[in-house]
């Protein structure tokens, strides 16, 4: 960093935290370079957060300890996650602390406030697990391990008249004892996140949130509460060890979908979203159903054990009903309760401890029948798509489409998960949640979402793409779902060229076109009904082959499947022009054409589709057809025609599959049906588009 830079950085975390005895922290400016899995402490690494050690604040802690290095019965370890220590009085506020217990017969969890505590909750090493420290309050601390609180009665509530104020900051991995880092620990930190209380509203205010990652080299944690990446304060200048890195989303895509297998062992395709389960929670679910049947979960947890065989059903169905779980399972068996296969639902959950308030697109699930329940955690995490039955397995798994999951606690969102695609550090594509709060993609546990059926059209790119150095020889659509936007509004002065085939024997399938709101109007390209045809207003012309039915009408030919044919059309101010072709050995041997006036003009105002008709903004009359090529040419103010779209299939390095290339926009089209176009045929090289100077 460049010395002015840093001295920069030092002054405004100053003036960011408020000023701690101990020194700043070392800081860069800005967004990291990438975000990692976690990073690790060896023992002589810290952090200063430059948090003050005061009454009012609370952590969240996504961590594990290291391995044992001092045995008990040569003292123990005694080692620090978030904490400060003052010698005078010797005051301690420790949010997270190892240390032996009492006895020396294992590693527990301890805390300062003021003076000294133990919990009796073990310290597992090398788990992951996380602390939510909360001293916000003196007469009601609490320390919560995966949910479960870790202090009986008596602990939370004997600091009743304690107040303090360190003066001194917080380190992470150590303990400022008076200004000097202390009480090494080794581990791994996930996320951390540290708030205080507003004297004023009562509210909670982010002070940190840490997640892992790299900037300028340097291996350390990314507050993205104030855009500062910190790194350790180790005098020796010994790194943190960084964790692999996480795969950033490339797109964001419109949903998923699980399988929902009925398998009793494993639920094949979930999403563990690392949210204990724990009541307080708050979360909201956009779904479709696509099977109704019953006992099925969509975001639930259920502990384990006879004493705590607790459920937190988020979102549930069950005997034919929604339902939910807040401790026990709760059936509010009303219409408004019923689900139906196919149908999309919003399902908001509230589990308070004192009020359980549930709602599907926005009907009060109980009709305002707040049951009341005493505070519990299920010691499982929430999954998507299935149950987390901890006693036994996951399990009553659904078979639906996501859109997105949110995940609060009381007013902290923990996840904001969207559908998305991902290329892991192998090269490999694959569809999963990216969570906008911990800023990772999570991977459905059992098996991978598959590409071309169960992720739905990107709806925004995140990276960018290489144009193509090849092209494929074709792209398929699949007659059911496959369509492309080509983003030009259907109206008066297009010209297509197009060379393409129909996969199977077309009955009203449109191969490029679109429909308007307005009466029985259409603007098609090339459609098929049943005889090769284009469409203006309600004119379908068709090309003549000669014959003469029974009543002495024309005849016409019909498209048939497997046979590759050339179409140029036109529609322009109720002029409709098609002219078709045929591939015979390489070379292209006239069919018939039409060229028929209609009155016009005619302006849809929504744009054209490849592969179906854009009717009123929806794909309808899909065509299962390949396509070798496609140009598009509009009429310009002076009466020629220039290029708009001059598409080639493509291998597609965002998704994996097919799509096309635009040669005119330099960009990709993809399917908005489907995740992607299947492609194949011979791969060459690109042929740039011909471009003439004139001097």
């Amino acid at each position: 960093m460049f010395p002015q830079f840093r001295i920069a950085a030092v002054l405004a975390l100053a003036f960011l935290v408020g000023g701690g005895a101990s020194a700043p922290a070392v800081t860069i400016f800005g967004e990291p370079d990438c975000y990692l899995d976690y990073i690790e402490s060896t023992g002589t690494q810290y952090i200063n957060t430059g948090v003050n050690a005061e009454t009012g604040l609370k952590a969240r802690i996504d961590m594990e300890w290291g391995a044992v290095v001092k045995p008990l019965s040569d003292g123990g370890d005694d080692w620090s996650m978030l904490d400060a220590r003052k010698t005078s009085g010797d005051t301690r506020f420790y949010l997270c602390h190892l240390a032996k217990n009492t006895a020396a017969t294992s590693f527990i969890f301890g805390y300062g406030y003021n003076s000294w505590h133990r919990t009796a909750t073990e310290a597992v090493r090398e788990t992951r697990f996380e602390v939510l420290a909360d001293f916000s309050e003196p007469g009601a601390l609490s320390i919560r391990r995966n949910g479960a609180e870790m202090l009986d009665n008596g602990q939370r509530t004997g600091h009743a008249n304690e107040t303090i104020n360190l003066g001194l900051d917080l380190y992470l991995f150590a303990c400022n004892y008076n200004g000097t880092a202390n009480y090494f620990a080794r581990g791994k930190l996930y996320e951390c996140k540290i708030f205080k209380k507003n004297a004023a509203t009562g509210a909670f205010d982010v002070e940190r949130h840490y997640l892992p990652a790299k900037k300028d080299g340097h291996i350390g944690l990314y507050d993205a509460a104030n855009n500062l990446f910190y790194y350790s304060d180790d005098p020796s200048g010994t790194e943190l060890v960084a964790g692999n890195e996480l795969p950033r989303p490339a797109a964001m895509v419109a949903w998923v979908e699980a399988d929902g297998s009925t398998s009793q062992k494993v639920a094949q395709q979930y999403v563990d979203t690392g949210v204990w389960g724990k009541i307080g929670l708050r979360s909201r679910v956009d779904v479709t159903l696509l099977e109704n049947s019953d006992d099925h979960a969509i975001l639930a947890a259920r502990g384990s054990g006879s004493s705590t065989n607790y459920r937190l059903y988020m979102a549930y169905h069950y005997n034919g009903y929604f339902c939910y779980g807040d401790g026990k399972l709760r059936e509010p068996k009303t219409d408004d309760a019923k689900p139906v296969s196919e149908t999309r639902y919003l399902i908001e959950s509230d589990l308070a401890a004192d009020s359980q308030s549930v709602k599907v697109n926005g009907v009060e699930l109980n009709n305002g029948t707040f049951t009341g329940t005493s505070y519990f955690a299920t010691d499982s995490t929430l999954t998507l798509f299935a149950n987390n039955h901890k006693s036994a397995y996951v399990k009553n798994p659904s078979h639906s489409r996501l859109y997105s999951a949110r995940i609060w606690d009381g007013d902290e969102m923990l996840r904001d998960f969207s559908p998305c695609i991902a290329t892991n550090s192998a090269g490999t594509t694959f569809a999963g949640l990216y969570d906008a709060v911990s800023r990772r993609v999570f991977e459905p546990t059992g098996k991978a979402f598959d590409l071309a059926s169960q992720v739905g059209p990107v709806t925004n790119v995140l990276v960018t793409v290489d144009p193509p150095k090849t092209r494929l020889e074709y792209v398929d659509s699949d007659g059911a779902a496959d369509y492309v936007n080509l983003g030009v509004v259907a109206k008066d002065g297009l010209e297509m060229d197009a060379v393409m085939e129909w996969l199977t024997v077309p009955d009203d399938d449109v191969f490029v076109g679109a429909r308007p709101t307005s009466g029985n109007t259409r603007f098609f390209l090339y459609n098929a009904w049943p005889a090769h045809s284009v469409g203006y207003a309600k004119d379908l012309p068709r090309i003549a082959d000669g014959g003469k039915d029974a009543k002495g009408n024309d005849t016409f030919f019909t498209p048939a499947a497997n046979v590759k044919y050339r179409i140029s059309s036109r529609l322009d101010d109720g002029d409709q022009f098609l002219a078709i072709a045929t591939d015979a050995n390489g070379a292209w041997a006239a069919l018939g054409r039409t060229d028929r006036t209609y009155a016009g003009p005619l302006d849809s105002g929504i744009p054209l589709y490849l592969f179906a008709r854009n009717y009123i903004g929806k794909a309808d009359s899909f065509a299962h057809a390949r396509v070798y090529s496609l140009k598009l040419r509009a009429k310009q103010p002076g009466g020629a025609y220039a290029p708009a779209l001059d598409l080639v299939p493509v291998r597609d390095p965002l998704t994996g599959g097919a799509a096309l290339w635009d040669k005119v926009t330099e960009r990709y089209f993809r399917s908005t049906g489907n995740f992607r176009l299947a492609g194949g045929g011979a791969e060459r090289e690109m042929v740039l588009p011909f471009m003439m100077v004139v001097r």
